[in-house]
């Protein structure tokens, strides 16, 4: 019979295997959705299946110092949704008791799967083992999509990220914006990757898989693909520089100003790529619909106004209701540009809160809150933690988040010449990237194949920097 410490290891070497295996995952459950019309997914069973795993796990790690506190918050994160489920269960109508579980545990998943890596990059670290692995092995996940992204696209059998007008690939996955979310998390990391491998301009191949997660973020289409191409290597160029300064006498120095000129020159030709990319090209579109949309209304106001026969106004006033109505139309047009219509829904959330009893306001009102037809996400993952969890689940929620964040500023002025270099700095711009993109556009931390990516690079980081 293994012995316990011999099983661990095996199951902290198969966690990190697990990174490689993401996108074969969410290849899978296109397959499945799209070819045998299954919802029940292989990528959702085998997420789940790991994530139970990961729980036990979890409770054989608890006797190591400083580790309880993480099963006691999960516990009771546990508990607090199991009282919000059965007061919904009482007062929600209709409510779909299935789905609602399953919402639960997609809101549960990144918590578990962040103390499970936590326990094992610490585990990795006691040995002595390199903790770069995880830096290499979400590269590897990166050349994977980025390969199916060419070829799928190349062969014409791609699939369009929208389903009219807009333009955009998502090669054979099934969802366009989870496909984004993944890849803006990842160029980071997989930008880092080709800095710290190449040490010479024989070695510039190193930034193929950099190139190939551009080149797909660019072919999705979505405006938090092109963020996150120009945030992640503007952040590259600059501290490459940097570091290229402060390290000018332990002889990386060459390196880092290599590395610098190279983020330059695939930075040149982004600019160059980006007035003929399928985003600039979704923009106008998206402008036009503004527009219409705007144009739409301004005629349904005026119809109003005839029919109500007003009486006439003063010059000044007209000119006072104009600039009322273009600032009201700027905000409305910055909104849609910036949220894509999700303003909308979250003004509906909102009713349905204030409609709401207490013990939901305090709990939560569930999986799509208090509908009555087809249930709708927000889609920003924050303000859906809100409404489906309360005040009470959202508080707890939230808490790793500004724990961890509170302990890294902190961290920042004891290590900073440390913290103030590439690696960290690419690190700590994919974590913002995720939870920036989940806070604006969703898909993040609701999709535990995409906020898989965020906690692993927040547990590579809480251990690295030992800011438990």
């Amino acid at each position: 019979m293994l012995s316990e410490n011999s099983k661990s290891n095996k199951f902290e070497n198969f966690l990190l295997i697990f990174i490689l295996l993401q996108p074969i995952l969410d290849l899978l459950t296109a397959f499945c959705i799209m070819v045998l019309k299954i919802d029940t997914t292989i990528g959702v069973i085998t997420r789940l299946f790991v994530m139970f795993l990961s729980g036990i796990y979890i409770l054989i790690q608890t006797k190591k110092q400083g580790n309880i506190k993480y099963i006691l918050y999960i516990i009771l994160v546990g508990i607090v949704f199991t009282i919000g489920l059965v007061n919904n269960k009482l007062t929600k109508d209709p409510m779909v008791l299935t789905e609602e579980i399953k919402f639960i545990a997609k809101a549960l998943y990144p918590f578990v799967m962040l103390t499970c890596y936590v326990f094992v990059f610490k585990s990795l670290k006691e040995k002595s083992h390199s903790n770069s692995k995880m830096r290499d092995y979400v590269t590897y996940a990166s050349l994977i999509i980025g390969v199916v992204m060419l070829a799928s696209i190349t062969t014409g059998t791609d699939y369009n990220s929208y389903e009219w007008v807009k333009l955009g690939s998502r090669g054979w996955f099934y969802a366009g914006n989870e496909l984004g979310s993944i890849l803006a998390i990842m160029c980071p990391i997989v930008i880092l990757y080709s800095i710290e491998r190449t040490k010479s301009i024989g070695k510039a191949y190193y930034w193929i898989p950099s190139i190939l997660v551009v080149y797909s973020l660019f072919a999705i289409g979505t405006k938090v693909g092109v963020g996150a191409i120009f945030g992640s290597m503007a952040i590259a160029v600059v501290m490459c520089f940097i570091q290229a300064f402060t390290q000018r006498k332990d002889g990386k120095k060459h390196a880092y100003l290599l590395n610098g000129f190279l983020a330059i020159t695939v930075f040149v030709g982004i600019l160059a790529y980006t007035p003929f990319s399928p985003f600039m090209k979704n923009m106008g579109f998206h402008f036009q619909l503004i527009e219409q949309e705007q144009s739409a209304k301004k005629e349904e106001k005026k119809k109003e106004e005839a029919k109500e026969h007003k009486p006439p106004v003063t010059e000044q006033e007209k000119e006072k209701e104009k600039a009322k109505e273009k600032v009201a139309e700027k905000k409305e047009e910055t909104q849609a540009l910036i949220f894509s219509g999700r303003q909308l829904f979250e003004q509906m959330y909102k009713d349905f809160y204030n409609e709401a009893p207490m013990s939901q306001k305090l709990l939560g009102m569930g999986y799509a809150g208090n509908y009555k037809e087809q249930p709708k996400l927000i889609e920003r993952d924050f303000h859906d933690w809100f409404y489906s969890f309360g005040i009470i689940g959202f508080i707890l929620l939230v808490i790793p988040f500004l724990y961890f964040g509170i302990k890294f500023i902190a961290c920042i002025f004891t290590k900073f010449k440390q913290i103030f270099t590439v690696k960290y700095a690419m690190m700590i711009a994919a974590i913002l990237l995720g939870l920036g993109i989940s806070f604006m556009a969703g898909h993040i931390l609701i999709a535990p194949g995409v906020s898989f990516y965020l906690v692993i690079i927040m547990a590579y980081l809480i251990v690295d920097l030992e800011i438990e």
